[in-house]
């Protein structure tokens, strides 16, 4: 069998993300799987071992960790034609739910050793990579605010501050962007641009993208009061919201967005560039391993 080289996050998921690899590393020994582990320090230092192992020529990298972690490795191997596998141990894990990934130790190992590769896509933000969803407005400033509560709580309560502290000063944005040859403005609160589904951990923010289909699936959430958005925010979470009148919804492969002011990027659930950006799919970036089923 194909040496596995696995790059552990320690720190995913509040300390998970090593205790479970332990776990994985039993099961990988019982079953006679050649293996390599390696545990980044800091933050980008995914980005490094990546793409030391690939340049070494190892064939097959196993990011262990969250959605951070996996964005890092595959951000480094991404049209190398190197080989991709995650274990998902992070908090989020929203790219791993959107590719079926099995969140349970063991049949993770399994999804290693008997899944078949497929090419997923990935994006590009500028210049800056991404492999789930890319976006701006209302999410990243709830993810830029509730990093800055983290230091001072913990468990779920810098989230619901975070949130709080969203809707009291709620960012309304006015949108330039163009695709597919035409130029449009809007008004909005939020924009996802997803390869992905899931944003969030669990908010079925694009109900409808397929990681394999070379497109985006884009929502742009109108400009609403805070007592309208709160109202959406269930069936948004729930990904039922593609239908209402204050959610447009398109596919592309390209898109270009300005805003009147500077806005932050979340990328992949990490803070980023600002507007303006340019999206841009990459089709059939990276092999990934998937579950047999797939």
């Amino acid at each position: 069998m194909e040496k596995l080289y696995f790059i552990v996050n320690p720190v995913s998921g509040g300390g998970r993300g090593k205790a479970a690899f332990l776990e994985a590393e039993q099961i990988l020994l019982r079953r006679g799987v050649p293996y390599e582990a390696v545990y980044s320090e800091y933050p980008g230092h995914a980005v490094e071992l990546a793409r030391a192992a690939a340049q070494r020529g190892e064939g097959c990298i196993i990011a262990v960790g969250g959605d951070g972690t996996v964005n890092e490795v595959a951000s480094a191997i991404h049209d190398t034609g190197v080989k991709m596998g995650v274990l998902p141990f992070g908090t989020g894990n929203d790219l791993a739910r959107a590719a079926n990934f099995p969140m349970d130790i063991e049949q993770a190992v399994e999804t290693l050793i008997k899944g078949h590769t497929r090419p997923m896509d990935a994006g590009m933000a500028n210049d800056r990579f991404f492999l789930n969803v890319a976006g701006f407005g209302f999410d990243a400033d709830v993810l830029a605010n509730t990093t800055r509560f983290k230091g001072k709580f913990h468990g779920m309560i810098p989230y619901l501050l975070g949130v709080v502290s969203t809707l009291s000063h709620l960012r309304h944005m006015h949108l330039t962007f163009t695709h597919d040859g035409k130029t449009e403005n809007r008004g909005s609160v939020l924009v996802s641009v997803g390869n992905g589904q899931f944003i969030g951990g669990g908010m079925h923010a694009l109900p409808k993208a397929d990681l394999y289909d070379g497109l985006f699936d884009v929502i742009v959430i109108r400009d609403l009061s805070v007592l309208q958005l709160i109202r959406l925010l269930p069936v948004f979470i729930k990904g039922r919201h593609l239908d209402y009148p204050v959610v447009e919804y398109f596919r592309t492969a390209e898109l270009t967005v300005s805003t009147t002011d500077p806005t932050i990027l979340n990328l992949d659930g990490e803070l980023g560039d600002t507007t303006p950006v340019t999206f841009r799919i990459l089709p059939g970036a990276i092999p990934v391993i998937v579950p047999e089923e797939e």
